[in-house]
């Protein structure tokens, strides 16, 4: 494995550095003048995108920053058709899946870190709720490593993601898109956009999608709706965009690890569920932005904006809680419950929750020179309530047992009257913050570039959880503050190549429900350092980055007495190597490439000594991915576009609760494909498409799916093969 790490990163450099596109750049120091990459604006040149990033906040092109910024250009999304943000990221360094909680949830690790409910995910760099933030209304994906938290306040030090969706146009276009595919999909798209005169402009979304699970029963469906509206003149712009989506999906939390059968996964299909077809969710989720921007001269202007996300959902689970794989023996469950072979345990579990952010922001971004020195500007403020609500949450035990050879679904009730988790009924996390930040990029030369920035955060938290009819009473009830800074330096060896370092912060309350050994908590902290390499033309970038991050106050929730109790672990370390490069390898062939090794772990835990020293769950070392896309160009009355690549997931550990025992996880390569032939009928032009995912229907993990235990470890399953053809027709 070592040597495949190496072998893969000297040829990604190999490819980036001695390509024909790389050499030609390097002998042409005007060839970047051909765009303007300090307009404030970002450049997408098929797979890879140059000038300036929105999830940076300030008009400083990406070669200048000293973080490493990756953007998912909107041509790489439309070739792979992704099926959620985590498949969107497949072509980014340092990503992977986290719990997901049955599917509902976007769960990005980011550097090893993160989860379902961290806050990291922004929309148009404002933040969003946890879950469907991928679809239609999606223009391009950018993420942003590293600590963030002197531009975006409360976050783990992995870093942020940015969705940036499809703004009106001032340019009509009208178009027309349906599809089918195998599990009966079928799906269907309007996207209309114009001008409407007086500097006003419109857009309208509407996008419909309808399948069959992949596994033996469930069907998704999803119905978004998506009007926007934007107004400029000269000086002034505002935007006003409005998202509704309802979705309705299976509650699938995939198979189990067996602990008492030495981690091995049930010995059935991997297409039988072991719930029951009722395990669906049903949710919903709303956005609404308003932005203004006002340009007060040439160099300064001010920004405005604020946010809205809400999302609901309510899911109903038989919940998988033990397995007997033997085909002779009984298995003693508990002192009162006896399994017969081939035969599992579970549990009826029902749940709804709703999370409503509203965020508001206020920013001064300019330049201004002192002597010989430029400088890009920013100083603002920003303000946000978090509110998340869970409940009811009822769970009456293990009352319900499946054959797992001849399983008969029947669907069993839940029984309300029996509910175990009655003190967790209502459970509350209330998060408001307030920030302060400034940062100041300096050109100290032509070469030498240093930015620096500091922030103060407050924030005020109230946590818990209580019985249905009875009085709230808070587990956490807390305000703190902090001051964050970050620090970072570019020297540009030419135009298009720079080598730079950073030194960042990050701060985050502790966010569990449960009761706190010692009250207040000290916020979560962590400390990155970031050294790398940029290349960056009109036909490729390339970025290579070392890292390392340290966690402190790391938190747990031990069961003591027989109660849920927070307490302060110890300390993570996540250190790592990260390749992405993308780019036209020559004027017909686009490539994406990327490759990850990262090593998280415990360095110190006061209650699990097991844990230190181990790679964190469900994180791979090594990810990497490549795609490509060939321009065959004229074959009868149109263009021919062909494509396909391979993501390679790393083998991942998954541990039983006390860490005691290691279970690896197979590493898996799985591959897509893509063909694209774009033609005109009676005057239209038509765009037809057909993608292949998963083309060897590859069995492969990507995560684990709920609390482990030393009973079961429950484990996501990557989707089975899918093919899809759609037309789409501009009018």
């Amino acid at each position: 494995m070592q040597q495949f790490k190496l072998t893969l990163i000297s040829s990604t450099l190999l490819l980036a550095f001695s390509s024909p596109a790389f050499a030609e750049t390097l002998t042409d120091n005007d060839e970047l003048d051909q765009i303007d990459v300090t307009s404030g604006e970002l450049k997408q040149l098929g797979y890879h995108a140059i000038g300036t990033s929105a999830v940076s906040k300030v008009d400083v092109p990406i070669i200048d920053t000293p973080t490493t910024v990756n953007v998912v250009t909107s041509q790489l999304i439309q070739d792979r058709r992704p099926n959620n943000l985590v498949d969107a990221l497949a072509t980014v360094s340092g990503v992977s899946e986290a719990n997901t909680l049955g599917g509902i949830f976007d769960a990005v690790q980011k550097r090893g870190f993160g989860g379902n409910r961290d806050n990291s995910i922004m929309r148009n760099g404002m933040q969003a709720g946890p879950s469907h933030n991928f679809g239609a209304t999606t223009e391009t994906v950018e993420v942003l490593k590293g600590p963030a938290s002197v531009l975006y306040g409360i976050q783990d030090p992995g870093g942020v993601i940015n969705v940036v969706t499809k703004k009106p146009l001032n340019t009509p276009k009208y178009a027309l898109s349906v599809g089918a595919g195998n599990h009966s999909a079928w799906g269907t798209q309007l996207d209309f956009t114009g001008p409407l005169g007086n500097g006003f402009a419109y857009r309208f979304i509407y996008d419909k999608q309808d399948k069959d699970y992949w596994r033996n029963f469930g069907r998704i469906k999803s119905t978004t709706y998506a009007p926007s509206l934007s107004w400029e003149n000269d000086k002034t712009k505002i935007l006003m965009a409005y998202e509704h989506l309802d979705y309705e999906q299976p509650f699938d939390r995939g198979t189990a690890l067996v602990v008492s059968d030495g981690g091995r996964k049930p010995n059935i299909p991997i297409s039988r569920r072991l719930d029951e077809p009722n395990n669906q969710t049903i949710g919903k989720v709303d956005n609404f932005q308003l932005k203004i921007e006002h340009q007060l001269n040439d160099e300064w202007k001010i920004n405005a904006a604020y946010g809205y996300a809400r999302d609901e959902y309510s899911y109903y689970q038989t919940r998988v809680q033990d397995i007997n794989t033997s085909y002779t023996d009984n298995k003693l469950f508990s002192a009162r419950v006896s399994l017969p072979p081939r035969t599992a345990l579970r549990r009826m579990e029902q749940q709804a929750a709703k999370q409503t952010v509203h965020s508001a922001s206020l920013n001064l971004v300019g330049e201004f020179a002192i002597g010989n020195i430029a400088n890009r500007f920013i100083i603002g403020a920003d303000a946000s309530r978090n509110y998340r609500d869970t409940g009811p949450v009822y769970n009456n035990g293990g009352t319900s047992r499946l054959n797992i050879d001849n399983p008969i679904y029947t669907n069993p009730p839940l029984r309300r009257g029996a509910n175990l988790i009655a003190a967790n009924n209502w459970q509350i996390n209330h998060i408001k913050t307030l920030g302060l930040y400034i940062q100041d990029t300096a050109y100290l030369t032509d070469k030498l570039i240093v930015t620096g920035g500091v922030r103060y955060e407050y924030f005020d938290q109230v946590a818990g959880r209580h019985a249905i009819g009875a009085a709230f009473r808070p587990n956490v009830d807390q305000s703190d503050g902090k001051f964050l800074y970050q620090l970072g330096t570019v020297y540009k060896l030419t135009p298009q190549w720079a080598v730079y370092a950073n030194y960042a912060e990050s701060f985050r309350p502790q966010a569990e429900i449960a009761a706190y050994t010692d009250a207040g908590l000290p916020p979560e902290k962590g400390k990155s350092f970031e050294v790398g390499t940029k290349y960056e033309s009109t036909n490729i970038n390339a970025t290579l980055a070392f890292f390392n991050i340290n966690k402190h106050n790391v938190s747990d929730t031990l069961s003591i007495n027989g109660n849920s109790e927070v307490v302060i672990a110890g300390k993570q370390r996540s250190r790592g190597i990260e390749v992405d490069i993308n780019g036209y390898i020559t004027d017909k062939l686009s490539a994406a490439l990327t490759y990850t090794y990262t090593d998280v772990k415990s360095l110190s835990h006061r209650y699990k000594p097991a844990t230190v020293g181990k790679q964190l769950n469900g994180v791979p070392k090594h990810q990497g991915a490549l795609y490509l896309s060939y321009d065959i160009g004229t074959v009868g009355p149109g263009q021919l576009r062909i494509g396909g690549g391979i993501k390679y997931l790393g083998s991942w550990n998954a541990y039983n609760s006390t860490y005691t025992n290691v279970y690896k996880i197979p590493s898996a390569v799985i591959g897509d494909a893509f063909a694209s032939y774009e033609t005109k009928i009676a005057g239209k032009k038509v765009d037809f498409q057909f993608n292949v995912k998963n083309l060897t229907d590859k069995t492969y993990y990507q995560s684990t799916s709920g609390i482990a235990d030393n009973r079961i470890i429950p484990v996501s399953i990557g989707y089975g093969r899918e093919f899809f053809l759609n037309a789409k027709v501009e009018f």
